[in-house]
């Protein structure tokens, strides 16, 4: 119980902090951060009690549900066809590194294949430990994944847009 205070505490306060200094997703990307960096410390590891994943997710779906409005389906219709290319393209590319890895020996298979295509970061690490892969490389590696795009993504669209409105400075 202490390691669990201890991590959140830590997964908080790195949150808090990322989220007022205004980095992208600092929220998630801090307690992340804040949390790994709490159980990479030698401290007892902290770990939440398995009804508290269902809760946060359920939470989350909730939050995703509650923004949807029927506005957004002739939306949603118009970029199914690309969406599932993107999708698609996006395993090809996961496999192609997969076999990479396998190649180099640094990965098996499963690992691999679950840790390069896309997917939430339980659920992929889950399904690994399922299928006889190492779920916590996994996570690692969707960790590594999600920080990147939460870190990357809105430079990318400042960018486009400043360029996009004649330039940067326009």
């Amino acid at each position: 119980m202490v390691a669990l205070a201890g991590g959140l505490l830590a997964a908080f306060a790195l949150g808090l902090l990322a989220h007022f200094l205004k980095v992208p997703g600092g929220a998630v990307v801090g307690a992340m951060l804040g949390a790994a960096l709490y159980n990479f410390s030698g401290a007892p590891r902290a770990a939440l009690p398995p009804w508290a994943g269902l809760v946060v997710q359920l939470s989350v779906g909730a939050m995703i549900g509650f923004s949807a409005r029927r506005e957004l389906l002739p939306v949603l219709v118009r970029v199914l066809p690309v969406a599932l290319l993107g999708v698609l393209s996006f395993l090809v590319l996961g496999a192609l590194l997969s076999l990479l890895v396998v190649r180099l020996g640094w990965l098996d298979v499963v690992t691999a294949l679950f840790g390069f295509v896309p997917g939430g970061i339980s659920v992929m690490s889950v399904v690994a430990e399922s299928e006889g892969g190492r779920g916590a490389v996994v996570a690692a590696m969707h960790f590594v994944r999600v920080v990147t795009i939460l870190l990357l993504a809105p430079w990318l669209v400042h960018l486009w847009l400043a360029f996009s409105r004649g330039g940067p400075g326009r």
